[in-house]
């Protein structure tokens, strides 16, 4: 595989940080140069030039530049030339690995970086040590600095990160809402459009009358669940709540299951609870409801118990279809368990001895 050359190409910024920094450093050489100095033309430039140049690779290769800007810069000072500014080229190599490196690792490259300048420094020149504490006190603050700023930045970064974990997060659990409030939708509606077609079709001959009602009522069962798709769709375009669902909308679960020959009473009230709970509970029961009708083939009967405090809400929907044996929620009464934890309350299906039991609490203010 070919290696891609341009993913070791400088950034523009560093290229112009180190030809500022080596003409920063030429310049302060020339002034500070004297007669009595070793000329540092063309030697001395050119060990500033090449310590300028590898700063341009510094955070592609922050250790390797700080060991190849001290082998240009090291030797500066070792062969006497003027006492310019160029150490502060190490110095810069030296902050961008404290800013890359933990602090315990920055401060190990830091005393390695003390050991190497000052330990050949006496071994080539056999200087004293006078000029340690120097020496520490710039590599010191050098480290201290980057790491402050290095810790800085990754904060930064992990805070963003968190906040755009945290934002997909809430993107995917708002898509999840929708997808089980579009099921709802269509499950609910398709089932009774079926069964009042059915109703229609088999008296259709003898009782036309009764046709022509449960026509209309496919009509109004159509239309309802237009505008439910609508309004939850119009989430999507900041919509208002419009003809969001709510208990005071069971009269029409009560004849449309009617109509299919199941007799719905509901009894108790569910007090006033605030329209995302209003509408969760509402679901609930329509969707018990719904199962009902369609996959309790004996079921004539079912009765909606609804109850509350000033703490929650309390729902119970059985039927009188039998006992079910082991059940299995389908995806209908999966979402719903799914909104009444999202709201932090709970919903259960359990198969009585009557019939199948849906039971939900629901917090009165989510």
């Amino acid at each position: 595989m070919t290696p891609d050359v341009r993913s070791w190409c400088p950034p523009a910024t560093d290229v112009a940080l180190g030809a500022g920094l080596g003409a920063l450093c030429l310049a302060g050489t020339a002034m500070a140069a004297t007669p009595a100095d070793r000329p540092w033309w063309p030697g001395g430039a050119l060990l500033v030039a090449a310590a300028a140049l590898v700063l341009a690779w510094r955070r592609r290769a922050p250790l390797v530049v700080l060991a190849l800007t001290l082998a240009a810069v090291a030797p500066y000072y070792w062969l006497a030339y003027p006492d310019g500014p160029a150490s502060l080229m190490v110095a810069v190599a030296m902050y961008t690995v404290a800013t890359r490196l933990s602090w315990p690792r920055s401060v190990g490259v830091g005393v390695l970086l003390f050991v190497a300048w000052v330990g050949l420094e006496r071994v080539i020149d056999d200087r004293p040590v006078a000029s340690a504490p120097e020496h520490v006190m710039w590599i010191v603050v050098t480290v201290a600095i980057g790491v402050a700023v290095g810790g800085l930045r990754r904060a930064q970064t992990a805070a963003l990160e968190q906040a755009e974990e945290q934002a997909s997060r809430r993107v995917e659990q708002e898509r999840l809402r929708l997808a089980r409030e579009v099921h709802d939708v269509v499950s609910h509606s398709l089932a009774m459009i079926a069964v009042q077609a059915g109703v229609g079709a088999h008296v259709a001959d003898r009782r036309p009358d009764q046709a022509v009602t449960a026509l209309l009522e496919i009509k109004q069962a159509s239309g309802a669940a237009l505008a439910e798709l609508r309004n939850v769709l119009g989430v999507l375009r900041d919509a208002g709540e419009g003809d969001a669902p709510r208990l005071e909308r069971l009269d029409e679960v009560v004849r449309v299951a009617g109509l299919a020959g199941v007799e719905v009473e509901v009894r108790g009230s569910a007090g006033r609870p605030g329209p995302a709970v209003d509408g969760v509970a509402f679901r609930i029961v329509r969707e018990a409801v719904t199962n009902a009708v369609r996959h309790a083939r004996r079921a004539r009967r079912v009765v909606v118990d609804l109850s509350h405090d000033a703490r929650e809400v309390r729902l119970r929907v059985a039927d009188d279809g039998g006992s079910a044996g082991e059940l299995i929620p389908g995806n209908g009464l999966r979402g719903l368990a799914e909104h009444a934890t999202a709201l932090g309350g709970r919903s259960s299906v359990v198969s009585g001895p009557d019939g199948v039991v849906v039971e939900a609490r629901l917090p009165v203010t989510p």
